[in-house]
């Protein structure tokens, strides 16, 4: 304690000194008031003594001592105004926010350019690669992992996750064919892995997958390498003696041993070779789990002070023991602390003064007044909880996604189960069950909930033909009987037709083959890429709507995915003239 009122000390800065409430100090007011009127009312009045005979007055009176009165008062005046002093925050230094354990991430980015076809690796250079990526994630580098592949352009598969499972699903389809433009590009490469990893506080791994390295590749992911803190991580999917080009005979896809010599030389780059078994990857998901917890260092805040304010209340409580000396009287003026502490609850002008932000709303929250409760908080975690129970329940999975811990993953998964979304909500149970082993029974209860709240949602039989109108009703019930496509009982003259008859009346409705989906809900077409004037509106009755699940290979998805990303984000890209 000595020790740390040093450190205080030694640290005051005059230039920065200044008051967190300065308006506090107008309390001093009032207490100049109440000294006035205790001076004034401890004032002997001599104006009685007169009755009592001169001669009996030295008998009746002894001489006071001036200090009884004033000692008392002085101890009062002193300890209010370093009590006022207090409330007014003084403070001369910006606090420091201790260092936090952040945990790296992996960025997997993989080459689907053309030469990663050839075949001087077996199967081939990308099959090769994918077979690889499979061995890392078996090896379990314990970070979270996204997923990237480029060529002409780079497109990121899937961001950081836990779930090895889908990054395998997805990683196992990539393919050339899904990739919008032609060649290699790292220059935009490097552009996206900034943008992917602009929001990593910890220095991670970035494991780039690819064939062969120029030059000018390599003098371009050194210069990345040197402004950032990440490392680098390279496999090199060629043979020594390289191969041709598919569908460009003429050119010879081979790795210059030079340049890898050259970027070796670099601390935060590691090339490593290529083997038979997964020795490879396996060392480098080694590397990544010895690095994988990082501590930052102590920062200051901008718009944070540090209140040393309470420094001032030793001295008070000094004061204030003298007041319990014999003779010493603290008058009636301390009745007015009751009415000054009247007004410390929610309900004054300033609660702020009184309580934390965090503990107004745990007060609220306590009264079931959750909405107010989630305005009041200041932690995102608690913030969250009140949103849940308030039924905000996009407003709570928005807060518990900022929390990566098993309990904010756990939690986001319940309130994406009140959303009705219950993909995203199985793979938040799944994420906080890697997370925290301990979790298990409860995620699996969750989940099972989950699964059946999503059967009954999918289900089509849910849906009640007795809701609809008597109006539509009596409509279809009209078609269906002028209807020329209706089944109906064979005629004498259905022997009569063949293979061979031609149709000379064609119906004038019907629509047995089309490419549009019917329901009694919603009729929709589906379309290559969403509409130039495309809005997003939130319309109601989104418990009716049935969604058809996505084909299990995801590559074709990918392949559109990268055609609409291709025209938003690189609209003036184009082919390069080396387009392998």
């Amino acid at each position: 304690m000595i020790k740390e009122l040093e450190n205080i000390v030694m640290s005051f800065n005059w230039e920065e000194f200044h008051f967190l409430r300065p308006r506090a100090l107008y309390l001093s007011i009032p207490l100049l008031v109440i000294v006035v009127l205790l001076l004034i009312g401890n004032k002997t009045d001599k104006r009685w003594t007169k009755m009592i005979a001169p001669h009996l007055r030295p008998f009746m009176f002894s001489k006071g001592n001036p200090w009884s009165i004033a000692l008392p008062l002085l101890s009062f005046a002193l300890a209010t105004v370093l009590g006022i002093i207090a409330i007014a925050g003084p403070t001369w230094s910006q606090k420091k926010v201790p260092g936090r354990r952040v945990h790296a991430v992996t960025l997997i980015t993989l080459d689907l350019s053309v030469s990663m076809l050839a075949k001087d690796i077996q199967p081939s250079r990308l099959e090769r690669a994918k077979l690889k990526i499979e061995d890392f994630l078996k090896a379990n580098p314990g970070s979270r992992i996204g997923l990237l592949a480029y060529a002409g352009t780079p497109h990121l598969v899937l961001p950081f996750t836990s779930d090895y499972k889908i990054i395998r699903h997805h990683a196992a389809s990539l393919h050339n064919r899904a990739m919008p433009v032609p060649g290699t590009n790292y220059d935009l490469l490097v552009e996206k892995i900034d943008t992917v990893m602009k929001r990593i506080d910890a220095p991670s791994t970035v494991l780039l997958l690819t064939d062969v390295l120029d030059q000018s590749m390599a003098t371009t992911l050194a210069n990345w390498v040197s402004r950032v803190p990440h490392h680098l991580e390279i496999v090199l999917f060629s043979s020594p003696q390289g191969t041709t080009v598919p569908g460009h005979s003429s050119v010879q896809s081979a790795q210059d041993n030079s340049v890898i010599q050259n970027l070796t030389q670099n601390e935060k780059i590691t090339v490593t070779p290529l083997t038979l078994d997964p020795s490879d990857v396996q060392s480098v998901a080694d590397r990544i789990r010895k690095s994988l917890i990082f501590q930052t260092e102590d920062e200051k805040k901008e718009d944070v002070w540090d209140d040393r304010g309470w420094i001032l209340i030793i001295p008070i409580l000094a004061l204030t023991l003298i007041w319990f000396r014999k003779g010493w009287v603290i008058q009636w003026c301390w009745l007015l602390l009751p009415v000054c502490l009247g007004s410390c609850g929610l309900d004054s002008k300033h609660p702020d003064w009184w309580y934390s932000k965090d503990y107004q709303g745990q007060l609220l929250s306590n009264a079931t007044q959750y909405d107010s409760a989630a305005e009041r908080f200041e932690s995102d975690k608690y913030k969250a909880v009140a949103y849940f129970k308030a039924g905000n329940f996009e407003a709570a999975a928005d807060l518990f996604a900022l929390d990566t811990t098993a309990t904010g993953n756990y939690n986001r998964g319940l309130a994406l189960v009140k959303l009705g979304r219950y993909d995203e909500a199985m793979h938040a149970f799944d994420t906080a069950g890697m997370i925290d082993p301990s979790l298990k029974s409860k995620v699996d209860e969750s989940r099972s909930k989950a699964q059946v709240l999503q059967h009954k949602s999918d289900s089509v039989l849910q849906y009640d033909p007795a809701s609809a109108s008597q109006k539509t009703k009596d409509l279809n019930e009209k078609k269906r009987k002028n209807d020329p496509l209706k089944e109906r009982k064979p005629g004498s003259e259905d022997e009569k037709l063949s293979s061979d008859t031609q149709v000379k009346k064609l119906p004038k409705f019907g629509n047995r083959v089309t490419d549009e989906t019917m329901s009694n809900i919603h009729s929709a077409k589906e379309q290559k890429e969403p509409p130039k004037d495309f809005k997003l509106e939130k319309q109601g009755g989104e418990t009716n709507v049935i969604i058809r699940r996505s084909e299990n290979d995801p590559g074709e998805f990918l392949h559109r995915r990268f055609e609409l990303q291709k025209k938003r984000d690189y609209p003036q890209v184009k082919p390069s003239a080396d387009p392998w």
